[in-house]
């Protein structure tokens, strides 16, 4: 297939700009040794860490007058005179200019601050005979940010003389993502606030709050602080089952093997029970484990959102294509010379988030060792490079992790 071709096939999602670069392909190729072994022997899945289920809430606000800040614009009234009247924005630099009386410092002041502060140089300098000053705020510069699954992104202001709450914000941005695509999990709302000069992230649950009426995890947002909705994530069954694809589950929620395969159908009559594999995301990148053929073994083991279930068929030549791609699943192994790149084309190519500087293919070697290889599909594609696309094997998993930023 033409570079072009390729190309086209696998759409917008990778970004050629800055891929890695790599000179370590697979063995089939220049004989490089692996780039890393992440089990010396293909373990069962260690226990999972304990549910995360409620709120974190964050400290409670400061209470306390508003002080004026940068950017926001006020309202002056000068009792006795209109030529020393009007509206100013305090600039970035936390001063103002009024009329005859040039440039003065604001930002830091609270509104009652800065009056009393205009009638005091006003007096000394003898334009007005006991002054009466008023400041209003009128626009505040105060911004919070909303991202993620919600309606309407966006930045937002806070309103002028009150504080904003999570769920108020919530409304603001349209509610919770209702379009096509990927659903919203609102029990894993994430808000990123600066406390004491450091940024600090905190769970939030809309559903503890909305249905289970804890209105005192509704937190006021402060200047800053920025909300994340995610998408609500999947667990993932592919291979020889009766109904393979994703099943939405929430964060921090579990689910056992025996419980998920049932949601999948339940193995069919090619599935070689004794093979099955579980590909898990954390921290450090994506580990394979082996899952226990004794049913009672195997229903011990609990699986969380982001886990795959891939059920090898017997005599069935398949690799395996997971993560941020069109379509995952498996992919018949019916050419000699199927390769990366071809078999993300077949896969419905890279998807808006995936990071294609990052994949990688996971394989078995001979000695029964799973290991990792980096495979730099933007170099394959722009350069035209294909001998570092590598050939494909039977039970090969190419993994496209997704790129949040």
């Amino acid at each position: 297939m033409r570079v072009r071709t390729l190309l086209l096939c696998l759409g917008g999602g990778v970004f050629l700009a800055s891929c890695a670069s790599t000179d370590v392909p697979p063995p089939q190729y220049l004989g490089g040794a692996p780039v890393a072994t992440r089990t010396a022997v293909l373990a069962e899945p260690p226990p999972l860490p304990p549910a995360v289920l409620k709120s974190d809430p964050p400290p409670s606000s400061p209470s306390g007058a508003y002080r004026l800040r940068p950017g926001s614009q006020i309202q002056v009234h000068v009792a006795q005179s209109t030529a020393l009247s009007g509206k100013v924005r305090i600039g970035t630099d936390g001063q103002i200019y009024l009329p005859f009386l040039g440039r003065l410092v604001a930002a830091g002041l609270t509104p009652t601050g800065l009056a009393r502060e205009l009638e005091r140089v006003l007096d000394k300098r003898g334009y007005v005979r006991d002054p009466q000053v008023n400041v209003a705020l009128v626009e505040s510069s105060e911004k919070v940010y909303l991202l993620g699954r919600v309606n309407k992104p966006g930045v937002y202001d806070l309103p002028v003389g009150r504080r904003l709450r999570f769920s108020q914000a919530i409304a603001v941005a349209g509610g919770l993502y209702s379009g096509p695509g990927a659903r919203p999990d609102p029990s894993a709302i994430r808000l990123i606030r600066e406390v004491d000069g450091k940024r600090q992230t905190y769970r939030l649950s809309f559903v503890e709050i909305s249905v289970g009426g804890r209105l005192d995890l509704d937190v006021e947002l402060q200047p800053g602080d920025v909300i994340w909705i995610p998408q609500q994530q999947n667990l993932f069954v592919f291979g020889s089952v009766l109904r393979p694809g994703g099943f939405p589950l929430q964060e921090g929620n579990r689910l056992g093997v025996e419980e998920v395969l049932a949601l999948a159908g339940g193995f069919n009559n090619n599935a070689s029970r004794e093979r099955v594999l579980l590909v898990r995301r954390q921290q450090g990148g994506v580990r394979t484990y082996r899952l226990p053929s004794d049913p009672v073994r195997r229903a011990r083991v609990e699986l969380t959102a982001g886990d795959t279930i891939v059920v090898p068929a017997r005599g069935l030549r398949r690799v395996f294509v997971l993560g941020a791609v069109g379509k995952q699943g498996g992919i018949p192994l019916d050419e000699d010379d199927l390769t990366v790149t071809k078999a993300l084309a077949l896969a419905g190519g890279l998807n808006r988030i995936a990071a294609g500087n990052s994949v990688q293919l996971i394989r078995r070697g001979p000695d029964g060792k799973k290991r990792v290889y980096p495979v730099p599909v933007g170099q394959i594609i722009e350069d035209g490079q294909i001998e570092k696309d590598p050939i494909l094997e039977p039970g090969d998993i190419i993994w496209v992790p997704e790129s949040f930023l």
